[in-house]
């Protein structure tokens, strides 16, 4: 008997679950992923190249990128972009506040994201990149905030 009841438990636990579970799907990579680079010196703020995802929704992929130097100075920051996800990665063009502009790939994984950047064009009062000379930079899911900004 003891069986029975906990197996028609676990049916109904399964049939409330189920229901759910494509909802959480779809937003389950949204949310802000950084990676800050701890300094010897001390700095009210540390150099911090994070990633805030909107939404991905229908295969597509809409991100914020932004790199705060030390004290939040430079600033760098993306438009919002908006990219086809194939297979979890996504290829995408940026351009930046400061007018640099260049090519990028995004890949999603439970938990962080890797991102690739390429600046193809550099303003003439560039200080600093979002660039990652070649290199996927890991970023760990920090939050779920997911507002994004148009300037």
């Amino acid at each position: 008997m003891k069986k029975a009841v906990r197996n028609v438990l676990i049916l109904v636990l399964i049939l409330t679950i189920l229901p759910v579970y494509p909802v959480q799907a779809a937003t389950k990579y949204a949310g802000t992923y950084a990676k800050t680079t701890k300094l010897k010196v001390k700095a009210d703020v540390y150099p911090t190249y994070s990633v805030t995802i909107n939404k991905v929704k229908k295969n597509k992929i809409k991100f914020q990128v932004t790199y705060v130097g030390i004290n939040a100075s430079p600033l760098y920051e993306t438009k919002v972009i908006t990219a086809k996800v194939k297979k979890k990665a996504a290829s995408f063009k940026w351009e930046d506040t400061w007018g640099n502009s260049g090519s990028g790939k995004i890949k999603l994984y439970k938990g962080y994201i890797k991102i690739k950047m390429k600046q193809t064009k550099t303003s003439d009062w560039n200080r600093a990149t979002l660039d990652t000379q070649g290199k996927y930079k890991k970023l760990k899911k920090k939050s779920n905030y997911k507002k994004v900004y148009q300037w």
